[in-house]
């Protein structure tokens, strides 16, 4: 007996929230993984970030929330397990558990990108000229190397959005992904409907 449109408008911010504090912890920690691994190149952290990354990539969204849920808030009780009480510090882990296999692409595929820069005859002049190996890392080969990742980042926002349905049911957050998990149950297709369009108008 609710507008469509009243629905999206009350639980549209708590998506949008935990689409920006995924997006944040997915950039800061990817590209830190990703450029540790390519200055560091075929070394511990090298392999570490590599090994790592693989075995995100190959767990389901579902598993990695579950077991986020399980130690980091059931166990040792650091962060909240459902709802948004806890203002902005709720959507920590659920952002977490979101931004888990995006972080581990970004990761790579930086790694690679960075790597083929550092080869370059450009980077090559401006270190046979004298100029600091941090300044040649990130003036030069982390800028060009940025533009892949700025392309992957800015369609997997997109993808946030329309991805939160499992991790918002799973942390009960009050957004348009648990609306949808909820309406498929209760088999309100209009609801359904409405919530998928604005997805994929996002997308």
């Amino acid at each position: 007996g609710r507008p469509v449109s009243d629905i999206i408008q009350q639980r549209l911010p708590v998506t949008l929230t935990l689409a920006a504090v995924t997006f944040v912890i997915q950039g800061i920690i990817g590209i830190a993984a990703g450029v540790l691994s390519a200055i560091f190149r075929d070394r511990f952290i090298d392999r570490l970030v590599q090994v790592s990354t693989v075995v995100v990539v190959a767990l389901p969204v579902l598993a990695i929330a579950f077991v986020l849920q399980l130690i980091f808030g059931l166990n040792l009780g650091w962060f909240p397990i459902a709802g948004t009480r806890e203002g902005l510090y709720s959507y920590i882990l659920p952002g977490f558990a979101m931004a888990a296999v995006s972080t581990a692409m970004i990761a790579r595929l930086l790694r690679g990108e960075l790597i083929e820069a550092l080869q370059s005859d450009y980077v090559r002049t401006a270190t046979a000229k004298g100029m600091r190996r941090s300044r040649v890392i990130t003036r030069h080969g982390l800028r060009n190397s940025m533009i892949p990742i700025v392309t992957f980042m800015g369609a997997d926002l997109a993808s946030m959005i329309g991805g939160s349905i499992v991790v918002e049911s799973i942390f009960n957050l009050p957004g348009l992904g648990e609306q949808v998990y909820r309406s498929i149950q209760a088999q309100e297709g209009t609801v359904v409907v409405g919530i998928v369009t604005l997805f994929v108008l996002a997308f």
